[in-house]
């Protein structure tokens, strides 16, 4: 992949207004990792580049290919018209279904609105939706009162944030990791006092509604 993945993939997050840390949180890498893609001084291993095509639905070439790659497209290299990308709408319209805590499990709120995310997530993420998330137990990761886009139809992945759900509609946000016999949801916080929650075969059913792919502020959601 060398210095063209490197290429596309700063061609790519300028395009679409991401930076280094949310593109990170969306693929599962730390932001130090996705530095070190953009120097040129690593590359991602071909399952982390198959994951990123996952989530974005894209192609490979898209960041490995020196012809037919972003920064071609971008720089008017390629048959495609220059600024083709770029041109693409910046936000799309998603709904709003309700309200969960980082935390601890409880009461499903409601939501009846639309509000805006990145036309490049919705288009990677067909069916997904949002919620608004409180609580402290995942400030790692979102603030407090946030609008998180979950994507229903996503496997989970250990070390993915997700929306779990009780069969009496609570919900919760935590962070997820599977073992040979429980299900495990962990918090992510800068302090101590939240533990983990284990699931085992014989416990009550958690229903895993999504992983979380993308969060703003809520005060600065649209």
């Amino acid at each position: 992949m060398g210095s063209s993945f490197a290429r596309n993939l700063t061609a790519f997050l300028d395009s679409r207004d991401l930076t280094q840390e949310s593109f990170g949180r969306m693929i599962g890498k730390s932001q130090g990792a996705v530095s070190q893609w953009l120097a040129g001084n690593r590359e991602p291993a071909s399952t982390t580049l198959n994951k990123i095509c996952e989530v974005f639905g894209l192609e490979r070439d898209d960041f490995i290919s020196e012809r037919a790659g972003f920064y071609a497209k971008l720089h008017g290299l390629t048959d495609a018209p220059a600024g083709a990308i770029a041109a693409k709408p910046s936000s799309a319209l998603v709904p709003l279904l309700g309200t969960t805590h980082m935390g601890e499990f409880e009461d499903e709120g409601e939501c009846d609105r639309m509000v805006e995310v990145p036309a490049s997530v919705a288009e990677a993420h067909p069916g997904g939706f949002c919620v608004r998330a409180d609580g402290e137990c995942m400030n790692n990761r979102y603030p407090s009162d946030s609008v998180l886009f979950v994507d229903p139809n996503m496997q989970p992945f250990d070390g993915c944030a997700v929306l779990a759900e009780t069969q009496d509609f609570q919900s919760i946000v935590r962070k997820y990791s599977r073992g040979a016999s429980a299900l495990m949801l962990s918090p992510d916080s800068h302090g101590c006092e939240f533990e983990d929650i284990i699931v085992r075969a014989d416990d009550a059913p958690i229903m895993l509604k999504g992983v979380v792919v993308w969060y703003q502020a809520e005060k600065d959601v649209r």
